[in-house]
């Protein structure tokens, strides 16, 4: 009888065990892992209505798989060292939750591979219970075995479980970073959805145009743009025409005003964009002047600039402009910025770009004089702070000559410069 005490007691404590390693497992995989794929899906059937909290959603269906896990081994009574194949069909259930793809937007995917493979578990299930009851059970019910031997055997079942339900469900990053990121630009918090994946070096082209559209809200395209991978040209500006990701391409195309046609490229589009307003406003001019830079047109891109932007000494400039207009000028041909400002002005802003030689170096307390003159207001968030820039380019140069090999220079050049329109020009593909 003491036995019989023992052993139920150990059966209980393994059975409290598992069920809150389960727990455990199930909430952080729905409240941390997979919940950007389950918030576009509840925004999708929700349709925005109601709030998503992942902390509700997952203590509501941890419970209810937990729940569904104890009920069904009343009857199986998975126990000992097999206790942990109680939770078989609710990791099942787990994985079939959380395979969440970008058909949730097309309606394309089939439940056949789905159902074909929740039978297969719940037979394999039944057909364990079944020998385990009436075959094993019955002869190693008498045998000894230590309590922590039957809880690392059970905690190895579980690895299998959790692995299988990992595999099972979707595991594809980059539409969760598309689902994070939209979690947070819809709660009205653009940093963070910019930060998402911001270091991956795969992403998307949904995210990358997602990513563009962020920026644009707030103003900043010209200006932080290259701080991103780019991989997609211009065409990564904008999203495809059928939403395959959480941010609605009508979203866009609406914040842009013009409907895109189905053969229409990128660049194309923009342009017409920019030829049926003839006063643009300025997130759709960056989107046109960024999709020349994304093409390499900077010729172009400079002959368009002033349609835009009044190259004035006190008006903002965006850095990825100045960028353009100094590489433009210094390495390409010889280019007279177009100012609209006074001559003496502007042969002081040629003079601060081309490193403040006339004739002789300049002592530093004129440079510091011509330079208030030419930027009143203090200069690098104003037109062209072309004295900084060049001391970055010439950097860059400096360290491109130490390195020959292409393949080195473009790392060493990616790592310092990565987040310059000059790298994306001369290195990027």
């Amino acid at each position: 009888m003491r036995e019989q005490r023992g052993e139920k007691r150990l059966q209980r404590s393994i059975s409290r065990l598992c069920a809150i390693v389960f727990v455990v497992f199930c909430f952080s995989f729905i409240a941390v892992y997979q919940s950007p794929l389950l918030e576009a899906l509840y925004d999708k059937v929700a349709t925005g209505k109601l709030i998503y909290n992942e902390y509700v959603v997952a203590v509501t269906v941890t419970t209810l798989l937990l729940l569904l896990a104890l009920w069904l081994n009343r009857y199986a009574k998975f126990q000992r060292e097999w206790t942990a194949m109680a939770y078989l069909p609710s990791s099942l259930l787990l994985a079939f939750i959380t395979d969440i793809d970008a058909s949730i937007y097309t309606g394309g995917k089939s439940l056949h591979p789905w159902a074909l493979t929740l039978a297969t578990g719940i037979l394999v299930y039944i057909i364990s219970a079944f020998l385990l009851q009436k075959v094993l059970f019955a002869k190693i019910k008498n045998i000894h075995m230590e309590g922590n031997r039957i809880l690392w055997r059970n905690l190895l079942l579980f690895t299998v479980l959790f692995c299988v339900t990992g595999a099972l469900s979707n595991g594809n990053d980059n539409l969760k970073h598309e689902a994070a990121a939209y979690s947070h630009y819809k709660r009205g918090d653009i940093d963070a959805a910019l930060n998402v994946a911001r270091r991956s070096t795969n992403a998307s082209h949904e995210l990358t145009a997602a990513r563009a559209f962020y920026l644009s809200q707030q103003g900043k395209l010209g200006e932080a743009l290259f701080e991103y991978p780019q991989y997609y040209g211009a065409e990564g500006l904008l999203p495809k025409l059928s939403q395959t990701s959480p941010l609605s391409p009508d979203t866009v195309y609406a914040a842009i005003g013009v409907q895109r046609k189905s053969d229409e490229d990128a660049l194309a589009y923009l342009r017409r964009v920019i030829e049926l307003d003839s006063v643009p406003s300025k997130k759709v001019a960056d989107y046109y002047l960024c999709a020349l830079l994304l093409e390499k047109k900077i010729e172009e891109f400079v002959s368009e600039l002033p349609r835009f932007y009044q190259l004035a000494e006190d008006n903002y400039l965006p850095r990825h402009y100045k960028e353009a207009l100094l590489y433009y000028s210094t390495v390409l041909k010889d280019y007279d910025l177009p100012f609209k400002s006074d001559t003496l002005r502007t042969k002081f802003l040629l003079l601060g770009m081309f490193g403040w030689k006339y004739d002789k170096e300049l002592p530093q307390h004129y440079r510091d004089a011509i330079r208030d003159y030419a930027m009143p207001a203090g200069g690098e968030e104003l037109l062209l702070n072309m004295d900084t820039l060049k001391q970055e380019y010439q950097r860059m140069v400096k360290l491109e000559a130490e390195h020959p090999e292409y393949h080195v220079r473009s790392n060493y050049i990616r790592r310092y410069f990565g987040k310059t329109f000059w790298w994306y020009f001369i290195y990027g593909e």
